[in-house]
């Protein structure tokens, strides 16, 4: 595989859980991505108006990583097509001989004034057989699938069966919030570097040692205790504009004794449309011991209340 991306974490990395905050390994996926892209001769500064979308991010996480380790990005191309390039990469702990997370991308061309789908000149893709790797088992999908996710589901039948109102602490219910000029390219459509499955949740001007990322709750008992992610897959449908409200709708579809499985879909308020599904396997984790334990009862109640495996 090739090293394409090296990086410290940071302390502005570190989220409520005390460890990497999964949008900033994505950051490092983007990176390298665009660099393997480049290698192979997919540069979209010589293409105007054009621009490279990963439509869908399997990722997969191993150890946690914490402030002031030096991270690589290594990977390479799964398949190539004129439509579509997959891709895998791993990022890595060199200190510590650790894989900190895995994953399987799927980029494609776009217009961005019309975002219409443009196929990849495969006369000037150069050096595939170089860049090309296989898929190692640890890289694989553990819980989640691959297969193209369901997208005839509408707003209002997902209105029907999810309520309104977040539930605390936890992915259910419904969240609003309106796409900003500042967040948009010149032709008004959310920037491409902006994650779907992040922009509700990025970190605002934090005083007093506040930190961003997951709730913080308490076991039965009174410990500490939060959701970890392990697994994600998001899926990019279309990108909202500058004025959208976009409708994050988010349910449980599945949970075990430690980890549940909930899923988000993104629509836009005004049309209906659907732009994003976003999936996401989490286990309880013990922030004080570094493990995971049962899901705690109260907790798991909730979970058992309000999941819905109809839409899994």
């Amino acid at each position: 595989m090739h090293l394409l991306d090296e990086a410290p974490v940071l302390e502005s990395e570190i989220d409520s859980l005390g460890h990497m905050n999964v949008r900033f390994y994505v950051a490092r996926v983007e990176r390298a991505n665009s660099v393997l892209l480049k290698l192979i001769g997919i540069d979209t500064a010589h293409l105007p108006g054009v621009v490279i979308r990963r439509t869908d991010t399997y990722s997969r996480f191993h150890r946690e990583q914490f402030a002031d380790s030096q991270l690589e990005v290594h990977g390479g191309l799964l398949d190539t097509s004129a439509n579509e390039m997959r891709c895998y990469y791993e990022i890595r702990n060199p200190a510590k001989d650790q894989i900190a997370a895995t994953f399987i991308t799927a980029s494609k061309l776009v217009d961005s004034r019309s975002q219409k789908i443009i196929p990849f000149d495969i006369d000037k893709i150069h050096g595939v057989d170089q860049y090309r790797v296989d898929l190692p088992e640890y890289g694989s999908p553990r819980s989640l699938t691959l297969n193209p996710p369901k997208t005839d589901i509408a707003l209002a039948e997902l209105q029907s069966q999810i309520s309104a109102e977040p539930v605390p602490g936890m992915m259910s219910g419904t969240r609003e919030f309106g796409i900003e000029a500042g967040d948009c390219d010149e032709n008004g459509y959310l920037h491409e570097d902006i994650d779907l499955m992040f922009i509700m949740h990025r970190a605002q001007s934090l005083q007093g040692g506040e930190t961003f990322g997951p709730p913080v709750m308490k076991t039965d008992n009174g410990n500490r205790f939060s959701w970890a992610m392990i697994e994600t897959r998001a899926v990019t449908l279309g990108r909202p504009r500058a004025g959208d409200s976009l409708l994050s709708i988010g349910a449980d579809i599945a949970y075990g004794e430690r980890w549940r499985q909930s899923r988000r879909w993104a629509f836009v308020k005004e049309t209906g449309i659907l732009v994003g599904i976003n999936d996401v396997v989490g286990i309880a984790l013990d922030l004080d011991e570094r493990r995971s334990i049962h899901i705690p009862e109260t907790v798991r109640k909730t979970i058992a209340e309000t999941y819905l495996p109809n839409l899994a």
